[in-house]
């Protein structure tokens, strides 16, 4: 019997000490959208060993892995034990235990970055305008500017009639080059509450004199008032102010920081990120429309997603976040003051990008891939009493799969399979993820045959006679799918409200504790 259970009290009050914590979901995405806790990450079991790594950069950090009560905890003890981490604990019971403990289950995706925004407009009154307000401002022709912070593919998915894409923490390092007069009114949006929240509230909070309003509901609002969406709209607004402009903003933006988030240098980077008792992050927050500028080595997030999405990138509360932009420091500084307020340890570096690409991240990555048997195409037809898995994402095997292939992914494989095949053809597009499968059924039984195809849609093209196209409609079988509202941007009304009352009921689905994490 393994020793290291722990009680969901205890991870409770874990959440709440000052030690970091990477509190891991290990189950799928449509069990960990259907309900988790809040503060907890996903990391699933099908793709583990190959995500954890980077978003657990530290060895030593302390860890609670939890499942459905079904084991796969235990299994993803032994992987990490194996990559090299040493303090692993599992929740007692998994989500069974923590619901009896009388602690609430979330449904949905990064639920503490949204719960943060709701609670921002709570603490800030940050103004709004509906749908239905702002669309008589543009009859009336009002001078105003709608700028849409979200990323540019979902502006150019749907976007409000006349806004401009400019994600959230590029506004205050760009919006005066739009900025007619003082009586220009401005208006953010995104396609739902929190991101239109943040991206308004850090413009007031960045001191502009000009009325700044969050649009309500954003482009999900706008749908339900029956007005229609622009699609596929490509304004962006990506103009660098002048030299002038840069300085006055980067003296703006450092007065905003001190005693709040300290400027550090290269030096003291590399120290941070060189102490093994902390995790410490390194993010490039610029929005990059020029791919050109990426610096490889380092993770490039853009502010307004960083904070958006915090369980996406950043896997361990109460961590150590670097971040930095061209040297402006307004990009790295706005989305610094919001990671603090979230319970992360925030540092800009006031270094250049050319510099800061030479620090040395140190992460210990231990995964390697396996090597697999990889078959064409052409070769299934001497391979027919072969079962065919497909363990590509589900969305495209509904579109999209060979004849006779069945949808599968690693836990369902680890959980069922192995008890009728001593052999199978596996179709992936991610062969990392067909690597892992095959390294679990060769070390049950090194005798196993797992052949793997690697799909291509111009095979698929020549090869059209193996390929079903029959419409597959998602159900509950597949379990990497995203079910939480999930048609609400595609015309379907009960969807967008189920979801607008989703995020406004976040803060009352919250107790004191899960209220107060937030700073």
């Amino acid at each position: 019997m393994m020793k290291n259970f722990v009680e969901a009290k205890t991870v409770k009050s874990w959440i709440s000490d000052e030690k970091e914590l990477a509190f891991i979901d290990v189950r799928e995405t449509a069990q960990h959208t259907a309900g988790h806790p809040l503060f907890s990450i996903s990391i699933p079991f099908s793709e583990f060993e190959i995500n954890v790594e980077k978003l657990l950069p530290n060895k030593n950090v302390r860890i609670v892995l939890f499942d459905n009560n079904d084991g796969i905890s235990e299994i993803i003890y032994k992987l990490a034990k194996n990559l090299r981490y040493i303090n692993i604990f599992i929740l007692k019971n998994g989500v069974d235990g923590w619901e009896k403990s009388n602690f609430h289950l979330f449904d949905g995706i990064n639920v503490p970055s949204k719960s943060f925004g709701e609670l921002v407009e709570q603490k800030f009154n940050t103004p709004s305008i509906t749908a239905s307000q702002l669309s008589q401002k543009q009859k009336e022709k009002k001078d105003i500017i709608i700028l849409d912070g979200r990323p540019f593919d979902e502006y150019n998915k749907m976007s409000i009639p006349g806004s401009v894409c400019c994600p959230n923490a590029e506004i205050p390092f760009r919006i005066s080059e739009l900025i007619k007069s003082s009586n220009t009114e401005i208006i953010i949006n995104c396609a739902g509450r929190t991101r239109s929240i943040i991206g308004a509230q850090t413009l007031i909070n960045f001191g502009i004199k000009n009325k700044v309003y969050a649009l309500e509901n954003g482009t999900q609002g706008w749908f339900l008032a029956n007005l229609k969406l622009d699609h596929g709209k490509t304004k962006f607004l990506d103009k660098t102010p002048k030299n002038e402009k840069i300085n006055e903003l980067r003296e703006k933006i450092v007065n905003l920081l001190e005693n709040k988030v300290e400027i550090i240098d290269f030096n003291q980077a590399q120290k941070l990120i060189n102490d093994k008792n902390i995790t410490t992050y390194v993010f490039d927050v610029r929005t990059n429309s020029n791919q050109k500028n990426k610096l490889s080595k380092l993770r490039n997030v853009p502010g307004g997603q960083l904070v958006q999405a915090t369980d996406k990138y950043i896997g361990v509360l109460k961590s150590h976040v670097i971040v930095f932009d061209d040297g402006d420091l307004v990009r790295a500084g706005m989305t610094a003051l919001w990671l603090k307020k979230m319970n992360y340890h925030c540092y800009v570096v006031n270094e250049s990008p050319k510099k800061i690409k030479n620090l040395n991240l140190k992460h210990d990555v231990n995964f390697k891939t396996n090597p697999i048997n990889l078959i064409k195409l052409e070769n299934l037809k001497n391979l027919k009493d072969t079962p065919i898995f497909d363990i590509r994402n589900s969305v495209d095997y509904c579109k999209k799969r060979i004849k006779k292939s069945v949808w599968t992914n690693r836990l369902i494989i680890t959980k069922e399979m192995t008890h009728y095949h001593k052999s199978m053809i596996l179709v992936t597009n991610d062969l990392p993820k067909a690597s892992l499968i095959v390294s679990d059924l060769q070390e049950k039984d090194p005798k196993y045959v797992v052949q793997v195809y690697h799909w291509n849609e111009t095979d698929v093209e020549h090869y059209l006679d193996y390929i079903d196209t029959t419409e597959v409609e998602l159900d509950e079988k597949f379990i990497d799918f995203n079910f939480h509202t999930h048609l609400r941007h595609q015309g379907n009304k009960e969807h967008a409200k189920n979801y607008l009352k989703w995020e406004t009921d976040l803060i009352k689905n919250m107790d004191e504790e899960e209220r107060g994490f937030f700073r």
